[in-house]
């Protein structure tokens, strides 16, 4: 009779982790998470931030173009209910509006709003953009995000005399205006 294997093989080392090694990697990740979040936080609402302040830029520069495309009178405006302008300085909803050149009435050119939590401050009466699409006066407009984190929780966005637009961000230490 050939050589046979034999009936039973030997017991070899389990494979898998124990329960003190599945301990320490839990450990080890909760570590790494709890530093993380915080970090991710502060990143998403940097970018919240700059979102917003980047739709103004984009209503403040259609706005501008809209004002020499149609050779009139444009404004960008706060607006309660998205369909005409209101005298006040919270800009959470706004609009640009322009006079239609066939009919002479005032049209909604485009409506936004902000995400909810973020606050926008601007001018009582809007921006006014000549029919050459410069402003009819200088104005700032400042998009804020009441957070700690990131301490540059605001942004200003300032519109020159000569229709230049510029961001800056400020440390409103959490707070807004």
């Amino acid at each position: 009779m050939p050589a046979s294997q034999p009936a039973f093989k030997p017991a070899s080392a389990e494979q898998g982790f124990t329960l003190v090694e599945l301990m320490v990697t839990i450990a080890v990740l909760a570590i790494i998470a709890s530093i993380a979040v915080p970090s991710m936080r502060s990143l998403i609402a940097a970018n919240r931030i700059s979102a917003t302040a980047t739709e103004l830029v984009t209503g403040v520069q259609l706005a501008r173009s809209e004002a020499t495309r149609r050779n009139a009178q444009v404004t960008l405006c706060p607006s309660v209910d998205g369909q005409a302008c209101a005298n006040q300085t919270d800009w959470s909803r706004w609009i640009v509006t322009g006079r239609d050149n066939s009919s002479g009435e005032v049209e909604v050119l485009r409506a936004f709003s902000v995400p909810a939590g973020m606050q926008v401050d601007g001018p009582v009466g809007g921006i006014r953009f000549r029919a050459s699409g410069m402003p009819a006066a200088p104005a700032s407009l400042t998009v804020c995000l009441p957070v700690e984190r990131p301490a540059d929780n605001q942004r200003v966005i300032s519109l020159l005399a000569g229709g230049g637009v510029s961001t800056e961000k400020h440390n409103g230490a959490g707070a807004c205006p």
